[in-house]
């Protein structure tokens, strides 16, 4: 079992990368939750007696007061994605200035406002029953190859009986010094054994100063320690790890960073781990290494298929970013096939002042071995000594001035030489992508979102961070920002401090609209019988309001229903070609294994190795024009038409809301109390939020299936494996033959397979009708504010001057003054960033961060 490792913010070296965001962030916290409390309590004091029919708002303002008091920031995480060696660990060592991560477990990092480089860690393990199964699967592993203590292996692969017997000496000390074939394991004495039951499900904590002692202590847990026969490997049984410091990277305390090792590695078990964690992150950073992203077929492949699953099915084309490492290996000219003339000609240019420079280096040394030689055998109270040793020194000089020339010309080359790979990789890569979207769209002209985009050196970057000059040894770049790391830092800070601010202004938009909608309450006039004809005149208009809201509604949602009845039918003509493929699927399947892997692969539940029989029988299905439609629909279709119907609804409302206004004004009692109720409704603001919620719904549905439907399939067949699992004896490998191959019979498979489609839009439906819900609840708050404040205007008497008196004071000094200090703060942050931007730069295509250069 493969652990994950978060890792939370600890300060290290400052490379002048720090806003002031993180304290003032906090200070807007303690403001809202403290004028949420006080709010809380004020409600309180009103009681149940209020307005006739808004008894319960009493208490639904409480309750708002009460989970504002409670806000917490929100921690975004960047999942950093690639295969094993792609670099990603040492990257994000470079990113956070400190040696953090290991490479043997996921790891996620996350900021904690610690004293310079103190760090705590988190080990948690993972529960017995988890082990249990990884125990069962790591069993039959070997039973699969051995067999009345004998080795049987016949065509089958040896290695996954091999891999499976060394995780379970790494975790057992007593089985180490058994050979292979073992003796029959009992899976129940293993899960008993000390001292693995003891630290099941539990969770250690430690603490330290320096991040050397951290990998130190931490490497009883991440790393193998068969070598000690006494001790138990614990890696296998990590299931998260969390690492906190002031990692100033993080310092907004907004995002945090995971290293997820080995996706898209043949190793499906760790593959199919790592995409049901993605499912949870905020953005997906691909990392890959430049040289085989430029021009590698295979990893252009590979490209091609997480690109497309990412853009149409996961729908993360602004949530993308992609990592290129090893920018920092040094190589030749000869190697860069794609240059053009002109960057031809100024390496060419480079090489001949290197050229010239070495030779005038070698004619220098041997003018001071000359000098030398004659200082040497010049006596020393002769004329020409003083003159031999101002010449020796003046050469020496020139040979220094020269080799550090030298030096710089080589370094300046081998710079330029960097870049232009950087560039070409980039180019490939943006070629690459807008190749996929376009295919997804559908239109060879349209243009796709940008994409950022980093090359980086990450080990001349930690080389050029060492104190002592003496002893760095970069090997291509000999400043900070050449590398990538710094542009990288400002990329994640700032998004960061960007996701920070809109959180705040979330719970100070929630906090405003709660302040609104009580001010709104306890400023109502008194009764007064020449009011009944201007409540008559704007309940009317409030009912006009709501016949043509449900009227866009309406028919907004017959747009949408075209739109995923139009899917459906794609999906089930998909579906149709996979149910007609599977049967075929499955025969080839009993052709390339003997029955030992395909008992196993039917006791993992079709997924063992580098073989993924659910992957295989609904490829297809999620692509081609299912797909196509599939994008337009959750990324195109329902994002303009939600925003549009938004729109709608905050024009109408305003539109109602002035001629309720225009209308109040024939009565003077009136006027100067809707004017000021007026202007503290905001329909948009209502909405938006909303909308911001029926599309996560539609997100959160879309990263649900992971790329494909494959998770579906084996949910659907899992009581179908665990029969063909439990075959045994004489004939068993035709019996779990026949079993597959009728259960994907023509019938049986048209049936499996639409179930599945039904199951698909089902799940379409629900995060429908959950954004619906959203819609809903917002439009049913919009219209009981409007109608309290602009309709029902008249008071009612069971509310005392005094307690009126005393909730305007509270709202005016205790609510309204924090309030306006948190837009204060958060305004600031959001022009420092602005202004960064400015100042700076942003590229289209390579989105670089705004702190001041190094």
């Amino acid at each position: 079992m493969e652990g994950q490792v978060e890792v939370c913010g600890s300060e290290v070296e400052d490379r002048g990368i720090y806003m002031s965001l993180p304290h003032d962030a906090q200070s807007c916290y303690n403001l809202i939750w403290r004028m949420n409390k006080n709010l809380e309590r004020e409600v309180e004091k009103v009681g149940p007696s209020g307005r006739r029919g808004y008894d319960k708002d009493l208490q639904g303002w409480k309750a708002e007061a009460h989970d504002l008091g409670n806000c917490k920031p929100r921690r975004r995480k960047l999942a950093f994605i690639g295969r094993t060696g792609a670099g990603k660990s040492t990257a994000i060592n470079a990113i956070l200035g400190a040696p953090v991560l290991s490479t043997r477990a996921d790891t996620e990092i996350i900021y904690e406002d610690l004293p310079p480089s103190t760090w705590r860690a988190s080990v948690k393990f993972i529960e017995k029953d988890e082990w249990k199964k990884t125990l069962h699967n790591l069993l039959d592993d070997i039973s699969a190859v051995c067999e009345g203590g004998g080795l049987n292996i016949g065509r089958d692969d040896l290695r996954p009986a091999l891999d499976a017997w060394k995780a379970l000496k790494e975790v057992y000390p007593h089985l180490r010094t058994l050979s292979f074939p073992p003796p029959h394991q009992d899976v129940h004495t293993l899960l008993d054994h000390e001292p693995v039951v003891s630290i099941l499900g539990t969770n250690i904590q430690t603490t330290g100063t320096g991040f050397d002692s951290l990998e130190l202590q931490l490497r009883p847990y991440l790393t193998s320690l068969e070598e000690q026969l006494s001790e138990p490997s614990l890696w296998h049984l990590v299931d998260s790890v969390h690492i906190y410091g002031a990692f100033e990277v993080l310092a907004s305390g907004a995002v945090t960073l995971v290293d997820v090792p080995g996706f898209g590695d043949a190793n499906k078990t760790r593959t199919k781990r790592t995409k049901e964690y993605l499912k949870n992150v905020e953005v997906v950073i691909l990392v890959a290494d430049i040289k085989r992203a430029a021009d590698d077929q295979t990893m252009h492949i590979y490209f091609e298929k997480f690109l497309h699953q990412m853009i149409a099915i996961d729908g993360r084309v602004e949530s993308l970013l992609i990592l290129l490492t090893g920018a920092d290996i040094r190589i030749n000219e000869v190697q860069l096939h794609h240059l053009g003339s002109n960057q031809r000609q100024i390496i060419q240019n480079m090489c001949q002042e290197i050229d010239r420079l070495s030779e005038s280096l070698d004619e220098q040394e041997k003018q001071l071995n000359v000098f030398f030689l004659d200082y040497y055998i010049a006596p020393k109270d002769g004329p020409e000594f003083a003159g031999l040793s101002e010449r020796l020194h003046s050469t020496r000089e020139m040979k220094d001035q020269t080799s550090r020339q030298l030096q710089l010309a080589n370094a300046t080359k081998d710079t330029y030489i960097a870049h232009q790979r950087s560039a070409r990789a980039r180019n490939v890569f943006l070629e690459l992508y807008r190749q996929v979207y376009c295919s997804i769209k559908q239109d060879s002209t349209c243009q796709p979102p940008s994409l950022p985009i980093f090359c980086i050196g990450s080990m001349d970057y930690t080389q050029l961070l060492v104190t002592n000059k003496r002893h760095r040894a970069p090997v291509v770049f000999t400043d900070l920002e050449d590398t990538g790391i710094p542009q990288l830092c400002r990329y994640i800070h700032d998004f960061g401090c960007k996701k920070a601010i809109s959180d705040i202004n979330s719970h100070a938009h929630r906090s405003a609209l709660l302040w609104e909608s009580i001010e709104s309450y306890f400023l109502s006039s008194r009764r007064d019988s020449r009011l009944a004809a201007y409540e008559d005149a704007a309940r009317g208009l409030m009912e006009t309001l709501k016949d043509t809201i449900d009227e866009i509604c309406q028919t907004s949602g017959a747009k949408m229903d075209n739109s995923i009845n139009e899917l459906e039918q794609s999906l089930r003509i998909e579906a149709e070609k996979a149910s007609e493929r599977s049967l075929n699927t499955i025969k080839v399947l009993g052709e390339h294994h003997q029955w030992r892997s395909y008992r196993t692969l039917m006791r993992r539940e079709g997924e063992w190795r580098s073989t993924d029989l659910n992957e295989d029988l609904t490829l297809g299905i999620l692509e081609g024009n299912a797909s196509s439609v599939w994008h337009r629909l959750f990324n195109d279709f329902l994002r303009t038409e939600i925003n549009s119907l938004v729109v709608d609804i905050s024009d109408r409302s305003n539109e109602t809301i002035r001629a309720i206004k225009n209308r109040a004004q024939r009565t003077t009692a009136i006027a100067p109390h809707i004017d000021n109720a007026c202007n503290f409704i905001h329909p948009s603001d209502i909405m938006n939020p909303a909308r911001d919620q029926y599309m996560s719904a539609i997100l959160t549905m879309q990263r649900d299936f992971c790329g494909s439907l494959k998770g579906l399939m084996r949910a659907a067949l899992e009581d179908h494996y665990r029969v063909v699992g439990r075959e045994s004896g004489v004939g068993m490998f035709q019996r779990m033959k026949d079993l597959n191959e009728e259960q994907f019979s023509p019938k049986k498979a048209q049936e499996l397979y639409t179930r599945l489609i039904d199951q698909v839009m089902t799940a379409v439906r629900m995060a429908r009708n959950k954004g619906e819900t959203a819609l809903d609840e917002a439009l049913a708050r919009l219209y009981a504010i409007i109608e309290r404040s602009l309709v029902c205007v008249q008071g009612d008497d069971q509310i005392c001057k005094t307690t009126r008196r005393n909730m305007q004071k509270f709202l005016d000094e205790e609510y309204s003054a924090p309030l306006a200090e948190v837009t204060i703060i958060t305004d600031s942050n959001e022009v420092g960033i602005v202004h960064f931007m400015i100042w700076f730069g942003f590229s289209v295509e390579i989105h670089l961060c705004k702190y001041p250069r190094s």
